[in-house]
């Protein structure tokens, strides 16, 4: 364009050399520069020739899909009263579509036509987006060209509000609500382009159901859990200014039932309990003074049968099964960093080395692929080898860590860890990649803290109940968590 605006200037030089008087000399008009090509918008410059004062009645651009102009569009800029360049711009044009333009004058009732361009205009393209993974109403960014205005973006089916569209490049979109699906296919429509994105967008999941009240209407405080072939037990501990809760209430699961389930044993608080084992423990006699009880339990289904007492006293201990064996992690009064194996075939007790951090019921642990993971207090998620008695640091837990007492809970390969006292933040671990994913926060009363939890059929149950200081007759909740539902 440069050269052939200079080839026009020549021929004006060259005109007014030739010329001995001035209103001899040629007006001309010269399809100039080619600004912009977007996908729908086209800015174009002209320039109007003379060597005089001119009055063009109107100037502008003529476009067309055809050399011979055939259903022409005019872009008019009105009149101009000098001679020089002049720019115009003009949208809604077809997307992908070759054009011919040229410059236009209307001079003293003559059109004067520069010479014809040809250009296309672009097609829209995308190269990504983020967030990939997040909730309704936040906001996600589509980067990629060529976005004319009007541009929808569809989540599945569902439009989504385009907030801005930033120099055609960039896409600013709320994200809708979710219509039932975790993963949504992400369209982007211009006119009658239609660009289906190959990666889908994924909601943030997990619903929370209530499924059940604790039975009688009771809240108990230091209790034990523990779920089974028979179904999930809580018992012990202490009922809210009140005595030692007397024995378990056991949940079926696949009825929604409860049942009451007696203990042969010594009421206490502070217990540790597995599918297996149930031990220790101690009653508060008096502000922070405990009568410690060291009888040690084999659970087979809801019967408890009494072993040899504990070689030691424990409280708030952490404990889990793992190859036949017993596994108890340390606890308060000076055992917090203790790891003891009980042998029942040797019916034998032996310390391990200590752990490199504080244990007991403050963290939680989980069992995968016969491999011991340890959540602690101040985040640190690590892996327990029994043989070599050693410790491996794995990951953080990304969420807020409240006051301890989190849960962990594994479906597949992916483990479920949170819900730390005082927070409501669930977080998916996958197991094979260490990668966290937050997951839909927990419903209720957010005072609350988890009583017992348990994995059946592919969902999450989880007992909450409200803090000791929480005022009224709220009662605990049983709710059941599908991971992977909106």
């Amino acid at each position: 364009m440069q050269q052939l605006r200079t080839t026009f200037l020549i021929l004006l030089f060259l005109s007014l050399l030739a010329c001995n008087q001035e209103d001899e000399t040629p007006i001309l008009v010269a399809t100039e520069d080619v600004l912009f090509v977007g996908s729908d918008k086209i800015r174009i410059s002209g320039r109007l020739l003379a060597n005089r004062e001119v009055l063009a009645e109107d100037h502008g651009f003529i476009f067309s899909t055809t050399t011979s102009f055939t259903n022409a569009i005019t872009l008019s800029l009105g009149e101009k009263v000098q001679p020089g360049r002049f720019i115009g711009e003009k949208n809604e044009f077809d997307l992908g579509q070759t054009y011919f333009v040229k410059a236009y004058a209307d001079v003293e009732g003559q059109r004067i036509e520069g010479e014809v361009i040809e250009l296309s205009t672009l097609n829209p393209s995308v190269t990504g987006f983020s967030p990939s993974y997040g909730i309704a109403g936040q906001e996600l960014i589509i980067e990629g060209k060529n976005f004319p205005e009007g541009t929808k973006v569809f989540f599945g089916n569902q439009e989504a509000q385009v907030l801005q569209n930033l120099f055609e490049s960039k896409l600013i979109v709320k994200i809708p609500a979710a219509t039932g699906q975790v993963l949504a296919i992400l369209k982007i429509k211009a006119q009658d382009t239609e660009i289906t994105l190959p990666n889908p967008f994924e909601y943030q999941a997990g619903k929370y159901t209530k499924v059940s009240d604790f039975p009688g209407d009771t809240r108990i405080y230091d209790n034990i859990f523990f779920s089974n072939s028979a179904g999930f037990h809580v018992g012990l501990g202490k009922i809210k200014l009140g005595d030692s809760y007397p024995g378990f209430q056991r949940f079926n699961p696949s009825t929604g039932t409860w049942s009451e389930v007696s203990f042969p044993g010594n009421l206490r608080q502070y217990a540790f309990a597995t599918p297996s084992y149930l031990g220790g423990g101690a009653l508060e006699i008096t502000r922070d003074v405990f009568q410690f009880d060291r009888s040690f339990w084999k659970i087979t289904g809801s019967e408890f049968e009494r072993l040899e007492d504990l070689p030691f006293t424990t409280r708030d201990a952490l404990a889990l099964d793992w190859n036949s064996k017993l596994l108890v992690f340390g606890g308060l009064d000076a055992a917090s960093f203790l790891v003891r194996m009980y042998d029942p075939q040797e019916a034998k007790w032996v310390n391990k080395k200590n752990a490199p951090f504080l244990l007991g019921r403050t963290g939680a642990a989980f069992i995968w692929e016969n491999r011991i993971f340890v959540l602690s207090t101040s985040g640190q998620v690590w892996e327990y080898n029994p043989n070599q008695d050693s410790w491996q640091q794995r990951t953080t837990y990304p969420g807020r860590l409240g006051q301890g007492y989190p849960t962990a809970e594994v479906i597949g390969k992916k483990a479920y860890l949170g819900l730390f006292r005082a927070t409501q933040e669930l977080w998916e671990l996958d197991l094979e990649t260490f990668k966290w994913k937050s997951k839909n926060q927990m419903v209720g009363l957010p005072q609350s803290i988890t009583s017992g939890h348990f994995q059946y059929d592919g969902s999450i149950y989880f007992l909450r109940t409200p803090e000791s200081t929480v005022p009224g007759t709220l009662t605990m909740e049983l709710y059941k968590f599908d991971p992977d539902a909106i």
